[in-house]
């Protein structure tokens, strides 16, 4: 019988990301402003254009901040909502702003 290798050698690493942003003005702080916005009575989407995927940022009023609730991309994750790879190029599409 073989003997298994330890658990640490089984576990691949897992890149370190910035954390997301979580309310309006540290995504605006981050990304600069949306490409579109839509306002409804509590809640606000804000669009931002990259080179090559949209993502969509689902605000939503708790108090007097607006905080991220959910985000999406087009095209979409493979296993989550929100591709991160198409979030993470937003940096470029900030950097084109500024």
């Amino acid at each position: 019988m073989t003997p298994l290798p330890p658990v640490a050698a089984m576990i691949s690493p897992v890149p370190v990301m910035a954390p997301p942003p979580v309310d309006a003005m540290s995504l605006r702080a981050r990304y600069g402003p949306p490409d579109f916005v839509r306002r409804d009575a509590d809640s606000e989407l804000w669009r931002y254009d990259g080179a090559d995927c949209v993502v969509f940022f689902f605000l939503y009023r708790e108090g007097d901040a607006l905080r991220i609730r959910y985000t999406e991309s087009m095209p979409r994750g493979m296993d989550a909502p929100a591709d991160p790879k198409c979030v993470d190029s937003l940096n470029a599409h900030a950097g084109a702003m500024s």
